[in-house]
């Protein structure tokens, strides 16, 4: 039995969506005796003049898969916009070729995306979902948004979260007195929040406190840079670019507080990661992040967009070390019993068996 797995990038992209890919990658082997999975690659390096190539070979690989037999199953993932547009047309031609196809949805701004949408599109749009054996939401909001509002049957849509792995060894004890260590990861730009964060850490309030900041990823690098040296904050704000798996897993190891205050998500490894990690978290309630942030009990949550907001809350947990221990404790709890690359694995595991793969 063969699957193959269609994302943009393949295995070499940047981002959660990637991570999350290559996770089940490694974990479903082990679910799945006689099952191979293989990536197929629909955007290419991140080169926008290649990715019609990519998109276009990867057209061309699925189609070779069914005409010589090797193919039981696609699974597509899929985020918003282009991405949509390219993965919709992919299972429209996957479907008609008879491959069983499970749409995966990532997209953190797809409920925006699809209302702004003219009405024939949406029609469309739909019409392809529904080809699809199964249609995969990360979480509750999103669960909603596809029944409620796509229409879809509620039969054929599956909640599985996004997990990842425990991390490699346990969390030392802080340092005695050593100034608390900010962390943020993912792409940097206004939908994660950046500008808020930078914003906030800039405040007199906060400017009076003890801490530094880790600001990693990619996106507009150069621009938050040049802004936090503007601001006087050079010394204390580090933006170091995209971080490699092994890197973030040391960030995390060093860091105090981990702050994502998006504008529009998804459910983020990242914040996933942070809680297997014992890292505290400060997030928005926007996307899936309920399912793993409750408010007060597994991390805290501030009003996206909010500077104030957000610039008190990570003032309250620069303070109080006891808060941040035990908002960690428990969201590593949560993070065991709902998030953890075992539990998503398993579900893919079970999904792909419901529907004849395995």
């Amino acid at each position: 039995m063969r699957v193959l797995m269609a994302t943009p990038g393949g295995r070499r992209g940047k981002g959660g969506m990637t991570s999350l890919v290559n996770y089940l990658v490694d974990a479903l082997p082990a679910r799945l005796p006689g099952v191979g999975v293989d990536v197929v690659d629909t955007y290419g390096p991140g080169r926008f003049w290649l990715m019609p190539l990519y998109f276009a070979g990867g057209v061309v690989q699925v189609i070779a898969a069914r005409l010589g037999g090797q193919v039981d199953l696609l699974h597509i993932h899929m985020a918003h916009y282009g991405s949509a547009v390219r993965k919709l047309l992919l299972a429209l031609v996957a479907t008609l070729l008879g491959v069983r196809t499970v749409m995966h949805m990532h997209g953190s701004d797809f409920h925006v995306y699809y209302r702004a949408l003219p009405r024939w599109y949406r029609r469309a749009l739909v019409a392809v979902l529904r080809r699809c054996e199964r249609v995969v939401v990360i979480g509750e909001f999103w669960r909603g948004f596809v029944v409620e509002e796509l229409g879809l049957d509620p039969r054929r849509v599956v909640l599985i979260h996004n997990g990842v792995p425990r991390p490699d060894a346990p969390r030392g004890p802080p340092a005695a007195g050593a100034a608390p260590k900010l962390l943020m990861l993912g792409e940097l730009g206004p939908r994660k929040g950046t500008p808020e964060l930078i914003a906030a850490l800039a405040t007199p309030a906060l400017r009076a406190r003890a801490w530094t900041a880790t600001l990693a990823g990619n996106g507009l690098v150069e621009q938050y840079r040049a802004e936090v040296a503007a601001l006087g904050l050079a010394d204390r704000i580090a933006l170091p670019g995209w971080q490699s798996g092994p890197q973030v897993r040391a960030l995390l190891a060093a860091s105090d507080l981990f702050v994502l205050p998006s504008r529009l998500e998804g459910l983020p490894v990242a914040i996933l990661e942070a809680m297997a990690g014992g890292v505290a978290v400060i997030a928005t309630p926007v996307g899936a992040i309920g399912d793993a942030i409750v408010d007060g009990e597994t991390g805290l949550l501030v009003p996206p967009g909010d500077v104030a907001a957000l610039g008190a809350a990570i003032g309250r947990l620069i303070d109080d070390a006891a808060l941040r221990a035990r908002l960690a404790a428990n969201a590593c709890a949560r993070f065991e019993a709902m998030f953890t690359i075992d539990r998503t694995a398993d579900a893919v595991a079970a999904l792909y068996r419901a529907i004849g793969v395995a």
